[in-house]
């Protein structure tokens, strides 16, 4: 029996812009990404948008003048589309269909219509990558949004929900996707599944767990390009290795301490027994 052939759609919201930095290292593999075929790397390019997602991100927010996120907002959405390797792959062999790169060739014009309408010029950057085990694409989206305020004044601000907001809206998407690419002979994946992409997910997690406690440090990351977000991490990194030196000295002092009272406790208990079994005259 042959495997449905499914479209695949996951969404990831990034709460920091360095966490928009490092998807964009990512993207344009500036570090090494352990489950990528370096040999194929050649064959990744911009489907659409900019080269650099965060900078293109940087410049979107300097032309709408924003100058300050509130805390914990979504700040971009990071989307992955993708489809089953049986789409480009025979499923008995593994190896590619004669017709594999027209196939390729039709989801990447079907997702680029599917893109521009539903998104416009939310889209900041598209990057196909053939280095992986299947090939997919990444999508930044911005979610800036003009509001009026109470006071009558218009200004820029975050607004996720518009398009992310809700089971409803989500299940929309999937919907949508799967309906552009259906004429491919793609499905639509399972409605209602977990299915996630785990590790990314726990990945753009961390980076917005340690932008949260840096800020609890009075540490601000720095967020203006993976350069620099690798100093601003290995400065947290000694500053933990400090505290930890600094615990061990405390620990290695109170274990001293426990070893002194530990000495005059069985020295009195010595002067207590001697003291006890001394014969007692009336």
């Amino acid at each position: 029996m042959f495997k449905k052939k499914m479209g695949i759609l996951r969404i990831e919201k990034l709460k920091t812009e360095a966490a928009i930095c490092a998807m964009s290292a990512h993207w344009r593999r500036e570090n090494p990404t352990p489950n990528a075929n370096p040999k194929r790397t050649k064959y990744n390019r911009v489907l659409m948008g900019s080269l650099d997602p965060y900078k293109r991100f940087k410049q979107e927010v300097e032309r709408r003048g924003i100058k300050k996120f509130r805390k914990n907002g979504v700040l971009a959405l990071e989307m992955l589309l993708a489809f089953s390797p049986e789409y480009l792959r025979d499923e008995k062999t593994g190896k590619y269909l004669p017709d594999a790169k027209k196939r390729l060739d039709e989801w990447i014009t079907s997702i680029k219509i599917w893109l521009e309408e539903n998104f416009g010029d939310r889209v900041l950057s598209v990057h196909l990558h053939c280095d992986e085990s299947n090939i997919h694409a990444h999508v930044c989206l911005h979610v800036f949004e003009l509001k009026t305020r109470k006071s009558g004044k218009r200004e820029w601000g975050l607004n996720a929900r518009a398009i992310t907001g809700g089971a409803d809206k989500l299940r929309d998407i999937q919907d949508s996707y799967a309906e552009s690419i259906k004429h491919l002979g793609l499905e639509r994946g399972l409605r209602g599944s977990k299915a996630h992409h785990t590790k990314v997910s726990e990945f753009y997690g961390a980076l917005n767990e340690a932008d949260d406690l840096a800020e609890d440090l009075n540490l601000s990351p720095s967020k203006r390009s993976p350069r620099d977000f690798k100093a601003w991490q290995h400065k947290l990194n000694t500053i933990v290795e400090n505290l930890q030196t600094q615990q061990a000295t405390e620990i290695t002092k109170l274990n001293r301490m426990i070893e002194e009272l530990n000495a005059t406790n069985a020295q009195l208990r010595r002067q207590l027994n001697t003291q006890t079994s001394r014969p007692q005259f009336h």
